[in-house]
């Protein structure tokens, strides 16, 4: 049987690295308890980066795609206003809109690898399950009392009504999920398995 591997692009090797270093980056910022904003921010703008490369290699002018890419740029700029404005009332709403948004983005690309080849399918139900939990807990958080409170999303509840936001452990792990996702979708962009040529 023929190898499904291809040699890689630029654009795919700068996607891989760009999305690997970006998010591990601000998974390691997360573990400080200094603010280190301008840091964060390069963080982010090397993830988007990485995504925005990633999407031209899957191929933007798929539907599916293309609005991941979307929601995850309002992922990206929810994340930049909490980290410039930290005093506003509105913190809480910021970073829950940066976990719903950046888990959706996930679903979405996700969802996309399912109509690749099989081992990108399997990634992407993988995907799928990984994004749709917090997804789920983040709803449930909302309609029952302490449903959230395995992602700690019971925190992040009355902050998005306007308390002080204090226990950021939501948002921690929407950046070690993104940063596993990362890495998977890095190992396939290197080896050549994503490309635009791929069915849908």
């Amino acid at each position: 049987m023929a190898s499904v591997e291809r040699n890689t692009t630029l654009n795919a090797r700068v996607s891989a690295w760009t999305l690997v270093i970006g998010t591990f980056f601000q998974a390691l910022l997360s573990t400080s308890s200094l603010p280190l904003t301008p840091m964060h921010l390069l963080a982010l703008a090397i993830i988007t980066t990485g995504a925005w490369a990633f999407v031209d290699e899957m191929g933007a002018h798929k539907p599916l795609v293309r609005a991941g890419f979307v929601v995850f740029c309002g992922a990206a700029f929810a994340r930049a206003i909490a980290l410039i404005d930290v005093s506003s009332a509105s913190l809480g709403r910021f970073y829950l809109l940066y976990a719903y948004a950046s888990m959706l983005a996930m679903f979405m690309w996700s969802v996309a690898y399912l109509h690749r080849q099989r081992t990108l399918k399997v990634a992407g139900s993988v995907g799928v399950l990984a994004s749709l939990a917090p997804i789920a807990a983040l709803i449930a958080g909302h309609i029952f009392v302490g449903a959230g409170a395995l992602f700690g999303i019971d925190a992040l509840m009355p902050a998005s009504e306007g308390a002080n936001l204090t226990n950021y452990a939501a948002i921690n792990a929407v950046d070690y999920l993104l940063c596993g996702w990362a890495v998977v979708t890095a190992w396939f962009l290197l080896s050549g398995r994503i490309h635009d040529g791929a069915s849908v």
